[in-house]
């Protein structure tokens, strides 16, 4: 056992007994002081008993009130009420405590214990005065166990209940700490959910909420493995042509030029990877949420669109670009730029020949939209998800263009578009081409 579940165990237990004891002996008390006030017993099942026998005396007589508590169930136990008649004398024969009578003929004339002394007149015509003594209250119905038993009973019973309740709540605890243990030492298929079981308490949220935190974690393990390994792919390819360049310049003088031409081409797409690489760490990592400004949408796109209109002539196509609303939204202006901009290069590194990408600015859904759409040959539906995974392009027999790329652009667009509540969607445009949405849960329509 732990220290929390001792914890619990003394803390339930010290608890339970001093409350136990507490009512315990203020009921023990004041059944005490019912017993022996006025040396009269008046708790109820005096003022039963009292009750009783006044009827039988009332109707019966003393005859029937001997009768009645001779037939008392169970005959040693039958209760020991007086009935006193105006000479001070038992009508059964048996002793009369003088300072109880007093006492009780002093409460019947200033009317108090009406229920536990009583003033009864047989069919003879006698009057007698009936009560039960304090010494006899024991005499009736059978008691409750003596003090100490009840202790003893109410202990055993505090730490049972303790012991339990303590298991109880310390056992999730312990299977929290076991499963984060198997995490830290690399088992990251770990998970506490199968151990808790199906208790429905704030302990059982916890148990999900770290099987969620080890889910998540062993998907960011698996992605930084991945994303390892793909780096190390991607700038093994240009290192090894860059080596290639060398070798050749040094075997082959006459060559030099060609080979500083490779050399150079090399160098700048190894910095545009690294830049995308950098920006997509810095994405995933969180440290691109300082800076926010206003960023005007329709103004943004519409910069991009003149940018990148000279290389869609340059390659034979065109942009049509319509903007229905205006919009704005917070956020950093470089992160939605290099997004936008992803997009609708793809768009037209993909989209035929003479064709246009069509640009549209919308309000859908009272949120604004960007729809973009090529007509290239789209994507295979098995594919939309996976390609914003980092590094993933499609397979040859299934990439009808063949276009060269680092599988990193819709990746950096994706989560530079979540940083500011925007979400990307792709699907195949009916007719041919791919279809993108994005839209912004946060920006402001005017």
């Amino acid at each position: 056992m732990g220290r929390l579940f001792w914890k619990l165990f003394f803390g339930l237990s010290i608890t339970l007994v001093l409350i136990g004891a507490g009512i315990g002996g203020a009921v023990y008390l004041h059944d005490q002081r019912l017993q022996n006030e006025e040396g009269i017993s008046r708790d109820r099942r005096a003022e039963f008993v009292v009750g009783v026998v006044a009827n039988a005396v009332r109707y019966s007589g003393v005859a029937g009130a001997r009768a009645l508590l001779e037939e008392w169930p169970g005959k040693n136990r039958s209760p020991r009420v007086l009935i006193v008649d105006t000479e001070g004398r038992d009508a059964l024969g048996r002793t009369v405590p003088p300072a109880a009578l007093k006492k009780a003929r002093a409460a019947l004339q200033h009317g108090r214990l009406k229920h536990s002394v009583k003033r009864v007149g047989a069919p003879s015509g006698e009057e007698y005065v009936l009560f039960l003594p304090a010494a006899s209250a024991d005499a009736g119905p059978p008691r409750m166990p003596p003090p100490g038993i009840q202790i003893v009973i109410a202990l055993f019973a505090s730490l049972l209940f303790s012991a339990i309740f303590a298991t109880y709540l310390s056992r999730p605890i312990r299977h929290l700490r076991r499963i984060s243990t198997r995490l830290a030492e690399g088992d990251l298929n770990a998970r506490v959910s199968p151990l808790i079981g199906s208790r429905n308490d704030e302990l059982s949220d916890l148990g999900k909420d770290f099987d969620f935190m080890a889910t998540h974690l062993q998907t960011l393990l698996n992605s930084q493995r991945q994303l390892l390994h793909d780096v190390s792919h991607e700038l093994r390819s240009p290192v090894a042509r860059m080596r290639l360049a060398v070798g050749i310049a040094q075997q082959q003088p006459d060559k030099v030029a060609m080979a500083l031409g490779r050399i150079e081409r090399e160098s700048e797409r190894l910095d545009e990877l690294l830049g995308q690489i950098l920006t997509l760490a810095r994405l995933e990592s969180g440290l691109s949420n300082d800076g926010k400004e206003k960023v005007s949408i329709d103004e943004l796109l519409e910069e991009i669109i003149q940018d990148v209109s000279f290389e869609a002539q340059a390659n034979g196509r065109t942009i049509e670009y319509r903007a229905d609303i205006k919009a704005e939204v917070e956020g950093q202006r470089e992160l939605l730029r290099r997004a936008f901009e992803n997009v609708i290069r793809n768009a037209i590194k993909y989209t035929a020949n003479a064709s246009a990408v069509e640009i549209r600015l919308t309000g859908e859904s009272h949120k604004p939209t960007v729809l973009i759409r090529d007509h290239g040959p789209g994507i295979p539906e098995e594919e939309l998800t996976k390609v914003f995974q980092p590094f993933y392009r499609l397979p040859p027999e299934k990439d009808k263009t063949q276009a060269s790329g680092y599988g990193l652009g819709l990746a950096i667009a994706q989560r530079a578009l979540h940083k500011h509540a925007g979400t990307l969607e792709l699907s195949n445009a009916p007719g041919g081409g791919l279809l993108v949405r994005i839209q912004f849960d946060n920006a402001r329509v005017y």
